[in-house]
C-alpha cells in the first residue's frame, strides 16, 4: 500500500516538473493509469479537450466495453480509428498516436517533433523512435480525430481546425512566396541595367554577369515555387482529412430532429459546401493570396522608376478590383439562388432514384421527369446567367494588360515630349516589365475576391449544420451500467408548438427484466414513445427515468449504447450479413452467429453459399421481409443489451420463427418494451399499455385486459 502511494506521489511530482518545460503535460491527469496519461498526452498534442472522469477506465470496462481506449474516448465523445504500423511508418508524418509497448507491457504516446519520439507514461521519458525501438511496439495503434467545438461554429474555427499544428508549413508558403517575388523583381532591374548600361557600353562582362544572375534567379524561383507547391499539397491533404472527419462527427452528433428539416440530397449538398470552403481555403485562396499580394510589391519599383506612371498603374489596379467587386456582388445574388436550387435538385434526385420501382408501378416516370426537368431548367438559367458575368470579367481581365500598356505607352510619349520625366529607355522597359507582374498580381487578387464572395454563399448553405446545437454535452452525467428500470412519468409531447399533443400525460413503468407491451390503433403515439425513450425528441412536460435518473441529465449517447433497438422501416446497409449485424461494433464472428441463432436467422444464413459473408443489397432487397427483420433483431441482440425496444420488429415473422425469437428473449432476462399489432406476440407480457389518442386508456396483464370491455378486447376480437 505504501509502495503504491509513493509511486503515485512520485508520478505526480514528475508531471509537475515536466509541465514546467513542456506545457503539454500541464493538462493531463496527474493520477490514474498509464493509459489515461498516455491518452492525455496524445489528445493534448492534437488540441482535443478530454473529459477525465474518475476511474473511467475501470468503470467502462466493467460496463461491457472490451476496448478501454474506445471507452475513454467515448466519455469525451472523441472519434478514434485503429491503424496498422507497417514498414518504416515513423519516417512519415502520421500525427500523434497511442500505441502499446509489448516489451515493457504498457501504453505509450508516439509524438511527432522533428522525428517521432516514444513517451513513456510511467517513467516520463522520451526516446527517439527508430528501427530498434519500433520493434518493441504492437502493430496496432490508435489515431484520434479533432472535432469541432460543441457550439455555433465560426469561420475561424474551420481555419483553426484545418491548419492547427501546420504553422511551419504556412510559414514556408509565405517565405517561399516572398523570396520568389523578390527574385522576380530582379528581372525589371536587370532589364534597365542592360538597356541603359551594358548595351550602350558594349560591356560583355556585365551582360554575362547579369545573364548568369537571372539564370540563377530563375532557377531559385522554380525551386521555391516547387517547394510551395508540395507544401500546399500537403496542407490540402491534411486539412481535407481533418475537416471531413470533423464534419461527419458534427453530423452524427446532431439531434435526430435536425434531419427532419432537410432532404438527404439537400443535406449532402450542404455538407459538400463545407468541403468546397475548405478546398477554396487550402488551394485557390491560400496560394493566390500569397502570390498576388507579393506581386503587388512591384508597385514599389514602379514608384522608384516613375511617380506619374506609377499612379496610373495604381489607378488601373484599383479599377480592376472595383470591376471585380461589382461583378461579384451581382453574381452573389445569382449564386445564392443557384445553390438553393441545386440543393433541391440533389434531394429530388435521391428521392427519384430511391423510389424508381414505385414510379414504375404507378406509371409516373414521365411526370417525375417533367418535375425534375422544371427544376433543372431553373438551375441552368441561373448557371448561364452567372457564367455570363464570369465571361465578361474574364474578357475584361484579358483585355486589361493590352489596354493598360497602350495607355502607359501613350502617357510615356507625352511625358517625354513635354520633358516632364527623366525616364530613359532602359528605365521605361524596366517599368513596363514590373508593371506586367504588378497588373497580373492585381488581376489574380481580383479573382481571389470573387472566390471569397463565393465562399460567403457556401457559408450560408453550410450554416444550418454549423449553427445547429449538438446533442452531445460533456457536462451531462454518465449513466453507468443500466439495470433496465424505466419510467415515463406524466409525459406529454407535441412535434410543433402549434399542433395538438401527440402524447398526453401518460405514465408507463417497467422494472428491470420486465416485458412491457404497447398496443393501440395507428396514430395513438406508440412510435413517438419510442422516439422519446431514445432521446430523439424532448417532452414538453413530464420526465423519463432510467434507473431513477432523469434522461435529460444523462449522456444520451451512452444510454443508447446499452439499448437494443429495432425501429420501423429501417434500411439495411449494402454490406455483408456479418457487417450488418456488427454495424461497426467490435464483435467476433461467433458473437454474430449467437445473435443470429437467438433471432431465428442462423438456419437461413447457413443455407446461403457465403453464409455470414453474403452481401446484402442496399435496403435489403435480396432478403425477404422476415429475413430483414430477423437480421435487425440479431443486430439489436449482438451486444447483449440490458434493454430491448422493438417497434413492430416481428410483424413479418411466421409463427415458428416468432416462437424462437420469443423464447430467446425470455431467456435473456432483459427489460423489453415492445410495440405490436399482433396480440399473440405479447401474451406473456408483464403489463400491456393500451393507447388511444395519445393517452393510456387501459393497462394490465393480457388475461386482465382480455376479460375487460374496452379497446383491447375489441382488438382481440378482430384478430382471434
Amino acid at each position: 500500500m505504501n509502495q503504491d502511494l509513493n509511486r503515485q506521489k512520485t508520478q505526480e511530482a514528475l508531471i509537475e516538473l515536466a509541465s514546467v518545460l513542456q506545457p503539454e503535460f500541464s493538462q493531463i491527469p496527474q493520477t490514474g493509469t498509464p493509459l489515461l496519461i498516455a491518452f492525455g498526452i496524445v489528445t493534448k498534442a492534437l488540441g482535443i479537450t478530454v473529459n477525465y472522469t474518475p476511474k473511467i477506465e475501470t468503470e467502462e470496462t466493467e460496463a461491457g466495453w472490451e476496448d478501454p481506449i474506445e471507452a475513454i474516448a467515448s466519455t469525451s465523445h472523441i472519434r478514434t480509428r485503429r491503424v496498422t504500423l507497417t514498414n518504416k511508418w515513423w519516417q512519415q508524418d502520421c500525427g500523434p498516436l497511442l500505441a502499446y509497448n509489448e516489451v515493457k507491457n504498457r501504453p505509450v504516446a508516439l509524438l511527432k517533433a522533428a522525428n517521432y519520439e516514444i513517451f513513456d507514461p510511467i517513467e516520463f521519458t522520451r526516446i527517439p523512435l527508430n528501427q530498434t525501438t519500433a520493434q518493441e511496439l504492437a502493430s496496432i495503434a490508435y489515431t484520434f480525430y479533432r472535432p469541432f467545438p460543441n457550439r455555433d461554429i465560426l469561420a475561424f474555427d474551420i481555419f483553426k481546425l484545418a491548419f492547427r499544428g501546420r504553422f511551419k508549413d504556412l510559414l514556408i508558403v509565405a517565405t517561399t512566396g516572398i523570396i520568389a517575388t523578390l527574385l522576380g523583381m530582379l528581372t525589371p532591374v536587370a532589364t534597365g541595367i542592360i538597356i541603359d548600361n551594358a548595351i550602350p557600353d558594349a560591356n560583355e562582362k556585365l551582360l554575362i554577369e547579369i545573364g548568369l544572375g537571372l539564370l540563377a534567379a530563375s532557377f531559385g524561383v522554380s525551386i521555391f515555387q516547387l517547394t510551395r507547391g508540395f507544401v500546399t499539397l500537403r496542407l490540402k491533404t491534411i486539412s481535407s482529412s481533418t475537416i471531413q472527419a470533423a464534419i461527419w462527427d458534427r453530423l452524427l452528433k446532431l439531434t435526430p430532429a435536425f434531419f427532419r428539416e432537410y432532404s438527404t440530397g439537400d443535406l449532402e449538398n450542404r455538407v459538400s459546401a463545407i468541403s468546397q470552403i475548405r478546398d477554396q481555403l487550402t488551394s485557390t485562396i491560400l496560394t493566390t493570396i500569397f502570390t498576388s499580394f507579393f506581386s503587388l510589391l512591384n508597385l514599389v519599383l514602379l514608384f522608384i522608376y516613375s511617380f506619374p506612371l506609377a499612379l496610373i498603374a495604381f489607378a488601373i489596379a484599383c479599377l480592376t478590383i472595383l470591376v471585380t467587386l461589382w461583378s461579384g456582388a451581382i453574381a452573389r445574388r445569382k449564386l445564392r439562388s443557384f445553390q438553393e436550387i441545386s440543393g433541391e435538385i440533389f434531394g429530388l434526385t435521391v428521392q427519384l432514384i430511391g423510389g424508381v420501382s414505385k414510379l414504375r408501378v404507378g406509371g409516373a416516370e414521365e411526370r417525375a421527369f417533367a418535375y425534375w426537368a422544371k427544376k433543372y431548367s431553373q438551375q441552368t438559367r441561373l448557371m448561364l446567367g452567372n457564367q455570363l458575368i464570369e465571361d465578361l470579367v474574364t474578357a475584361f481581365n484579358t483585355a486589361l494588360p493590352t489596354v493598360s500598356s497602350i495607355l502607359l505607352f501613350t502617357l510615356t510619349v507625352y511625358l517625354i515630349q513635354t520633358q516632364e520625366t527623366g525616364l530613359s529607355i532602359g528605365k521605361f522597359l524596366a517599368f513596363n516589365t514590373a508593371f506586367g507582374t504588378f497588373i497580373s498580381g492585381a488581376t489574380n487578387l481580383s479573382k481571389t475576391i470573387v472566390n471569397i464572395i463565393e465562399i460567403t454563399i457556401l457559408w450560408e448553405r453550410a450554416q444550418p449544420i454549423l449553427a445547429a446545437t449538438p446533442e452531445v454535452d460533456i457536462n451531462k452525467s454518465d449513466p453507468g451500467q443500466l439495470s433496465g428500470r424505466i419510467k415515463l412519468d406524466r409525459l406529454s409531447f407535441r412535434y410543433r408548438s402549434d399542433t395538438p399533443l401527440i402524447i398526453n400525460d401518460i405514465t408507463i413503468e417497467a422494472e428491470a427484466g420486465e416485458f412491457i407491451a404497447l398496443v393501440g390503433p395507428s396514430g395513438s403515439g406508440k412510435s413517438t414513445i419510442v422516439r422519446l425513450l431514445l432521446g430523439f425528441e424532448t417532452p414538453v412536460a413530464g420526465t423519463i427515468y432510467y434507473d431513477g435518473r432523469d434522461l435529460s441529465t444523462l449522456d444520451v449517447s451512452r444510454v443508447r449504447r446499452q439499448l437494443g433497438v429495432v425501429l420501423q422501416n429501417v434500411r439495411l446497409n449494402s454490406a455483408s450479413i456479418f457487417e450488418n449485424i456488427a454495424c461497426g461494433a467490435l464483435v467476433t464472428l461467433d458473437d454474430a452467429w449467437e445473435a443470429a441463432e437467438m433471432a431465428g436467422f442462423a438456419d437461413d444464413i447457413e443455407e446461403m453459399p457465403m453464409e455470414m459473408n453474403t452481401i446484402v443489397s442496399e435496403g435489403g432487397g435480396n432478403l425477404s421481409g422476415g429475413q430483414r427483420q430477423r437480421l435487425l433483431i440479431a443486430r439489436a441482440l449482438v451486444l447483449k443489451p440490458r434493454i430491448l425496444i422493438f417497434d413492430e420488429a416481428t410483424s413479418a415473422l411466421d409463427n415458428r420463427t416468432q416462437a424462437i425469437v420469443t423464447e430467446s428473449l425470455e431467456q435473456l432476462g432483459v427489460t423489453r418494451i415492445v410495440i405490436a399489432h399482433r396480440l399473440s406476440t405479447i401474451r406473456n407480457a408483464n403489463r400491456i399499455y393500451v393507447l388511444q389518442g395519445g393517452k393510456v386508456i387501459q393497462h394490465g396483464s393480457f388475461a386482465e385486459l382480455a376479460s375487460q370491455d374496452g379497446l383491447f378486447a375489441n382488438l382481440m376480437a378482430r384478430q382471434m
